[in-house]
């Protein structure tokens, strides 16, 4: 059992080594003086940083992100919830095809979706853009919302509306004084991760965003494809710096939920 339990976690070491060296890289090499990717990092500065953040693009770039993140979580956030209300709390015919039509998005591939969208948009003659974007990113976060949210109605207890509804209480001030509150931990963590979801996405942006919009993935292929420069690296690292910073959050929410 011994011999077993050791080949397992040198197993398990040896994986996350293999997925976490290439980000590790990214980052040290974000400080480094050298204009090339090379390893190991001799002498150190943090002159990137202040030319990526100096760079109107990038900023542009980073602005339209947080922007069709923010919108995209939000609506994610709020059509997920209401999902996941009807969901667990009414039992329906077709309550399984339709939930299975909600998490889709997390086993069909982004280009399948990507290109879905671009021809059902090319149908109604719509060009591409940011509302088309946002409702890509829309579909992709959605089933995360709705996975958490629906975690945190399952365990919720029934008694405590019912008690509120039997001292006065109608189902409006019931929900917004006692329902929304308790589930509240797991939409905060459903729409920190639809936001992860959304501003870490390159692929159905870049299927969907045309020419005007530019988001920070989509700006870093093109510095890539057109001038390599180390400023990909400091950019790089902030955006993991912000999608890990995000994910541990929803996961202390998460946790919240477990508790209670």
């Amino acid at each position: 059992m011994r011999l077993e339990r050791f080949v397992l976690r040198l197993w398990a070491g040896l994986v996350y080594l293999f997925l976490f060296t290439p980000i590790f890289a990214v980052v040290l090499m974000s400080f480094s003086t050298s204009k090339y990717s090379t390893f190991p990092v001799r002498s150190w500065t943090a002159k990137w940083y202040s030319e990526a953040f100096g760079d109107e693009k990038i900023v542009a770039a980073l602005q339209t992100s947080l922007l069709i993140s923010i919108v995209a979580a939000l609506i994610a956030t709020l059509v997920g919830t209401l999902a996941a209300m009807g969901f667990v709390r009414n039992s329906f015919r077709s309550r399984e095809i339709m939930r299975a039509f909600f998490l889709s998005p997390l086993i069909i591939p982004e280009i399948i979706t990507g290109i879905a969208l671009l021809s059902f948009a090319t149908l109604l003659s719509v060009q591409g853009g940011m509302i088309l974007v946002i409702i890509g990113h829309v579909l992709i976060g959605l089933p995360f919302v709705l996975t958490v949210v629906s975690a945190r109605l399952y365990g919720f207890d029934r008694s405590l509306e019912e008690a509120a509804m039997d001292l006065g209480a109608d189902e409006v001030t019931t929900f917004r004084k006692i329902t929304l509150p308790l589930i509240m931990p797991g939409i905060a963590g459903g729409a920190l991760l639809a936001f992860t979801v959304s501003f870490d996405n390159f692929l159905i942006t870049y299927l969907l965003a045309g020419s005007e919009v530019m988001t920070i993935p989509v700006h870093i292929y093109s510095m890539i494809r057109f001038e390599f420069t180390p400023k990909i690296h400091a950019i790089s690292t902030v955006i993991i710096f912000v999608s890990v910073s995000l994910i541990l959050v929803s996961q202390l929410l998460a946790g919240e939920r477990r508790q209670t």
